[in-house]
């Protein structure tokens, strides 16, 4: 017998919140044919309001007339949550980023922020600045935050944007939950990098 099977046929205590225990069983029943691939976005969506979700954010600043400024990207259009607003690049972490031979599932994010977001490279790994955790409106996370610098042949592509760090908080399509992080990174760029 399977770990899952034994999870399926585990008598229950008591049903999740909200559910029937027969209900209960058939969501078990659902979840349990997941076999490690991609998930929908409705369906991560739902699991990222019960559980909380790693997420690592790559902030990306540049100096443009003595101001400091952060490269912000769109949401898509049809976003459950943010349809259409900008943020900084980031990923939550995934199943499938684990099982690397280097067994580092952050590089994996990685890989998915340049290629799959920015459409460029870092110019070198990005460096960990921080950790916190917030309640955001997706769900709780627990946040991994990076600086990273971008490569020089870096070019805007369409819905990206540079934008003031300190004008953040008053650009309505910016994601405000996010404002945590920026200032975490802001300090960690003020405070120098570790010796």
């Amino acid at each position: 017998m399977t770990d899952q099977e034994r999870i399926r046929n585990q008598p229950e205590q008591f049903a999740t919140d909200g559910l029937t225990p027969e209900e209960d069983r058939q969501l078990v029943s659902l979840l349990s044919k997941w076999k490690g691939g991609k998930i929908s976005t409705p369906v991560f969506t739902e699991l990222a309001r019960i559980i909380p979700q790693p997420i690592i954010e790559v902030v990306l600043f540049r100096e443009n007339d003595g101001v400091l400024e952060t490269l912000l990207i769109p949401r898509p259009k049809d976003d459950i949550v943010w349809p259409g607003m900008v943020h900084t690049p980031g990923t939550a972490l995934r199943a499938s980023d684990y099982g690397r031979a280097d067994n580092n599932p952050v590089k994996r994010a990685f890989e998915r922020i340049q290629h799959g977001e920015l459409h460029c490279e870092f110019a070198d790994t990005p460096i960990f600045a921080g950790r916190l955790h917030r309640d955001g409106d997706r769900g709780p996370e627990v946040v991994e935050v990076y600086v990273a610098d971008l490569g020089e042949s870096f070019e805007l592509l369409e819905g990206q944007e540079w934008c003031r760090v300190d004008k953040l908080s008053e650009n309505s399509k910016f994601i405000q939950g996010q404002l945590g992080h920026v200032f975490l990174a802001v300090d960690f760029l003020k405070n120098g990098l570790p010796d």
